[in-house]
């Protein structure tokens, strides 16, 4: 199986590793097509989350040699396009080659490799990379039938299992912790940080559980807007940011922004506007909004993406029975997605075998009613044909039932059945 996966994610690196190496949306198309035009690499997918940064490629053969070519050049790909050094993404990284990157590739999809289990927006990002990847050229035959298996993976999996009845993402897991901070949601008021997906689905779920009000603020206004209406909700400026830190009481972040748009300073000159009364922040940017030194001031109680996973890690507990249905259904996926690769590499062969065996048939038949057969009227020599295809069929079906079951005897039967020598022959 050709291939290979090299990433880094919420188990294995810090945050501050995670928002270095992430990839912003608007470079995504660029660094899939980067990746095909390296050595060894012959299609390739980039997939960048706050959680994961990981990059997708099928080698372009299929021997040892091939695979540490193309594993060294996603390395070098994905550090240079970063500007950072090549050795911290060996330290914190990980690698997955053959049957186990396919098994990475639909537990990814499946939820079951994220930092609340069972949440539903992986599937959502991993699609778009795949489309941004498809729209970039860099998609081809194997990555389009392995993909195309770990999302219907996916979906036995949230459909045959419980693993997504409860409320899983990290809008719930933020719901939990504001709980402990905050004796009743009913009289807070909600900022939002950004107009993106996560922070709507974050948002979204503090909604369900009853804030008093819910503010958006985007440095798109007619964003902002936009959202707000969608779901009820109030729109203000961003220039009233300093303003709206002051009154709220639950404030989530998710912007694209390159440096922490939340500082020491400036929310030091927050709280004395709030009287240091509490603030509740969870910034699931990467790279991150808020600046690390604010946890320090008294009374912000903030939490980034890696603070979330032990909360997480309690809903986890409560699904470990699902969890071991979904590994079940995550392994017959990878087995039949390695099968259907199997067969897709044989194909041509057994297409070749058949074809050399009918058009024998066809050959030496016409030659005898030329000949030996001339006598025979229409119905007799279809009887022939006929008593002839089955006898073929029979004499095929061991050949053709073996390369099913062991695709690696593909080079064995086209040298025994002469497909390639009678192929150069018939060359002009």
């Amino acid at each position: 199986m050709r291939l290979v996966v090299l990433g880094l994610n919420h188990k294995t690196a810090p945050v501050a590793t995670r928002e270095a190496f992430a990839v912003p949306t608007e470079a995504v198309p660029g660094l899939d097509r980067r990746l095909v035009l390296e050595p060894g690499i012959a299609e390739a997918m980039a997939l960048s989350t706050c959680n994961r940064v990981e990059l997708y490629a099928v080698p372009d053969d299929d021997g040892e040699a091939a695979l540490e070519t193309a594993k060294n050049a996603m390395i070098q790909a994905l550090a240079s396009e970063r500007g950072l050094d090549a050795s911290e993404l060996v330290r914190y990284g990980y690698t997955h080659v053959g049957e186990a990157a396919v098994r990475h590739l639909v537990r990814v999809c499946a939820s079951l490799d994220s930092l609340v289990v069972g949440e539903a927006q992986i599937l959502a990002q991993v699609k778009e990379a795949f489309q941004s990847a498809k729209d970039a050229g860099s998609v081809g035959t194997v990555l389009e039938q392995l993909v195309q298996a770990a999302f219907r993976g996916a979906k036995a999996v949230r459909t045959d299992t419980g693993i997504a009845e409860e409320s899983v993402s990290i809008g719930s897991v933020a719901v939990d912790l504001a709980k402990r901070i905050f004796p009743t949601l009913s009289k807070c008021q909600v900022l939002v940080i950004g107009a993106g997906k996560m922070g709507r689905v974050t948002a979204r779920s503090l909604a369900r559980h009853g804030v008093g009000e819910v503010i958006v603020t985007n440095r798109s206004f007619a964003r902002a807007q936009a959202l707000a209406h969608e779901l009820g909700w109030t729109a203000r400026e961003f220039g009233e940011l300093d303003r709206l830190l002051a009154t709220s009481d639950v404030v989530l972040t998710c912007t694209g922004a390159e440096r922490p748009i939340l500082d020491r300073r400036r929310m030091k000159a927050v709280m004395k506007v709030r009287k240091f009364r509490p603030i509740f922040i969870v910034d699931i940017a990467v790279p991150r909004d808020v600046d690390a030194s604010v946890a320090e001031l008294d009374n912000v109680y903030l939490y980034n993406v890696d603070d979330l996973e032990a909360v997480s890690k309690e809903h986890l507990a409560l699904r470990q029975g699902e969890a071991k249905k979904a590994e079940v259904i995550v392994e017959a996926t990878v087995h039949e997605a390695l099968a259907r690769h199997r067969l897709s590499g044989v194909a041509p062969t057994l297409k070749a075998v058949r074809e050399r065996a009918e058009t024998t048939l066809v050959q030496e038949l016409e030659r005898q009613f030329q000949k030996r057969l001339q006598h025979l009227g229409a119905d007799d020599r279809a009887l022939v044909r006929a008593a002839a295809v089955a006898a073929v069929n029979k004499l095929l079906h061991p050949t053709m039932t073996a390369l099913r079951e062991q695709p690696d005897l593909s080079t064995s039967a086209r040298v025994l059945w002469g497909v390639d020598r009678i192929a150069e022959e018939d060359e002009p």
